[in-house]
């Protein structure tokens, strides 16, 4: 990590880990509307550690920005060092990325992070999170039984 990214990164950053497969899967879920795979944060940045063990990847995430930190534990190259939402992720590599979550909150509107490659996506590689406050977490329902909400997407 340079000295600008560790400046980016609170030593005390959630880690979350994320799995992308042959079979269109994160960490072996299939998208589904009704369900809440994350909780995060408002004004917070985490580290993302994404390991592809299938096809090769571009992995996208909704309203959220991003810097590698590295790729395989080596610094990205400079090209891949400035602000993204998608990165390329080849077959057999593990990226880890800083993200950075704003402040609009809305624990009842999900967004979501998916291969970017639209047959991946059809498949079902997406997985769907919310932004709320902190110490909010354990109030936001993991399932969505809301017709409304799937008639939207």
């Amino acid at each position: 990590m340079t000295k600008e990214q560790k400046s980016e990164v609170p030593t005390n950053a959630k880690v979350r880990t994320f799995e992308l497969t042959m079979d269109s899967k994160i960490n072996g879920k299939a998208m589904d509307m009704n369900r809440i795979d994350e909780v995060v944060h408002a004004n917070t940045t985490e580290i993302w550690e994404i390991t592809n063990r299938g096809w090769d990847h571009n992995f996208h995430i909704h309203d959220a920005a991003f810097r590698i930190l590295d790729i395989n534990g080596e610094l990205p190259p400079i090209y891949e060092r400035g602000r993204k939402d998608t990165v390329f992720i080849p077959s057999g590599s593990t990226v880890r990325i800083a993200v950075q979550f704003g402040e609009n909150t809305n624990p009842s509107f999900p967004l979501m992070y998916h291969c970017h490659l639209l047959l991946h996506e059809d498949e079902g590689m997406m997985g769907q999170f919310v932004i709320v406050e902190p110490r909010t977490e354990d109030e936001v329902p993991k399932n969505l039984h809301n017709n409304e909400h799937n008639q939207h997407h």
